[in-house]
């Protein structure tokens, strides 16, 4: 007897124990939260200290955050403050995709914001068949700080404004009126969208542990005080990011992972440009090689020989690769040369001469070329003939 006696009050004193252990990190949570000076709410709840706990017990996830943070933040940051936002709220990428850049959640978000396919098109972010960007760290910081800026006009309390980001103001209208109009947002938590619900409970959480990760015993990331190892140069042309690894000698899952707008690794003719990232120190190297970039030699271009058997499969033969070229016209225009059309064509002045029997490099005007172009790009290269002497000044 005596016995089951002391076993339940043993029980007892470890529930008990184990309550006010509960009771003290929940205080210390909630003091530490309190503690960040932010204009953006951080209301602490047991949501919170779920994604705070998952922080707390995967150190290395939070250490490759602080490292992605040291390279997103400026960028981030440039954006929030020419909009006035507040500057926590680049905290909010970290949470909605841990800095991944290809990830994809259930809605169809991708890129660091976890952008929605409609508010990326409503503020005319680009998204075809060769670019997405919503994977472009700068363009998509741009369009969620003028999003959440939009946002809190409507709602005018953060907490709302990020669940309205991670689904759309539509559901969280709904929510409310199903909460039976309260605007406090754990009353509208439970109503909400999966995408939505987790949003703003994980921000708080990566606020928390952006600030107090050295009190969870997470160190530093050793290489923390790297510089950024990232170039940049603009593009004006239909381009390859195969030419560019050929050429410059940049693995081809480098510049993938730099350039992750890039859905089918083509960069697209654009009159404005598309910036590309290059490893620091290749930019140089870049606008050394351009014409070699835009024009490389045919084993960078192909891709590996086909190998194929004759019918008695006692030899081998290398098939060459297929003739991909296809006949565009150019009009000469009044005051151009062959040196300046030739650029535009990403073509020799040697093989104009060549297709169109001409024994002189004095074109008239009023003459019209014959040019061989890759297939793939014959739209592109269509268009030159009527673009203004401005827009193919550009193309240089």
């Amino acid at each position: 007897m005596k016995k089951t006696i002391a076993a339940i009050l043993g029980f007892f004193i470890t529930a008990l124990t184990g309550f006010a252990q509960q009771l003290a990190t929940d205080e210390v949570y909630q003091q530490r939260l309190s503690g960040i000076k932010t204009s953006v709410e951080l209301i602490y709840h047991p949501e919170v200290k779920k994604h705070i706990e998952y922080y707390v017990n995967n150190p290395e996830t939070v250490r490759q955050l602080l490292l992605r943070g040291r390279e997103y933040f400026p960028i981030i940051a440039r954006s929030l403050r020419a909009r006035n936002l507040p500057i926590e709220l680049r905290y909010l990428p970290a949470a909605a995709s841990e800095f991944s850049l290809f990830q994809q959640n259930t809605s169809g978000g991708t890129g660091i914001w976890m952008m929605l396919y409609n508010v990326a098109k409503m503020y005319k972010g680009k998204i075809n068949s060769f670019v997405d960007e919503r994977r472009d760290v700068r363009k998509s910081s741009q369009i969620a700080a003028t999003h959440l800026r939009d946002l809190y006009t409507i709602y005018h309390q953060w907490p709302l404004v990020i669940a309205a980001d991670g689904a759309m103001p539509v559901q969280v209208n709904k929510s409310i009126r199903l909460s039976g109009n309260s605007l406090y947002y754990w009353d509208i938590h439970p109503l909400l969208t999966e995408t939505a619900r987790d949003l703003y409970p994980k921000f708080v959480a990566t606020v928390y542990i952006f600030n107090h990760y050295k009190d969870h015993g997470i160190k530093t990331p050793v290489n923390m005080d790297l510089n950024i190892v990232r170039d940049s140069v603009q593009v004006f042309k239909w381009l390859s990011l195969q030419q560019i690894s050929g050429t410059i000698e940049i693995p081809i899952e480098q510049l993938r992972e730099l350039n992750p707008v890039y859905k089918k690794d083509i960069i697209p003719f654009s009159a404005d440009g598309y910036w590309v990232y290059l490893p620091r120190g290749k930019a140089d190297r870049f606008d050394e090689l351009r014409d070699s970039v835009y024009n490389p030699s045919p084993a960078i271009l192909f891709e590996p020989l086909v190998i194929v058997r004759d019918s008695s499969d006692t030899s081998v033969v290398q098939a060459k690769p297929a003739f991909d070229k296809k006949r565009v016209y150019y009009t000469v225009k009044r005051g151009e040369n062959l040196t300046q059309i030739a650029g535009w064509f990403d073509v020799s002045k040697r093989e104009i001469l060549s297709w169109n029997n001409l024994k002189s490099q004095n074109v008239k005007a009023g003459k019209k070329l014959v040019i061989w172009v890759p297939s793939s790009k014959t739209g592109y290269y269509k268009r030159i003939n009527k673009m203004s002497a401005a827009q193919k000044k550009r193309l240089r």
